[in-house]
């Protein structure tokens, strides 16, 4: 497994341990956005879930991870997001 993955699913773990408040209004920067439009099974997913994810792709771009690396690791957290939905 490629390192910036593997440093991101260690990450996402970390993250998904801490306890997030449940915002129902929050605006996510442009940049969320545009990665999150590219995970395909994002819209299928619980509002909980959305928001983890949007999370999850916030704090990637934060520690300047490269886009395409976000968007795989975002997929694959969409992926195992979906198993639990």
């Amino acid at each position: 497994m490629e390192p910036q993955l593997q440093y991101a699913i260690k990450r996402i773990i970390e993250l998904e341990n801490l306890l997030l408040v449940d915002v129902t209004d929050t605006v996510w920067p442009a940049e969320v956005g545009l990665v999150y439009s590219q995970i395909e099974s994002a819209g299928d997913l619980p509002s909980h879930h959305r928001n983890r994810l949007k999370h999850h792709i916030n704090r990637m771009w934060l520690e300047k991870m490269p886009v395409p690396s976000i968007i795989e690791a975002a997929r694959s957290l969409a992926a195992v997001m979906e198993e639990y939905a």
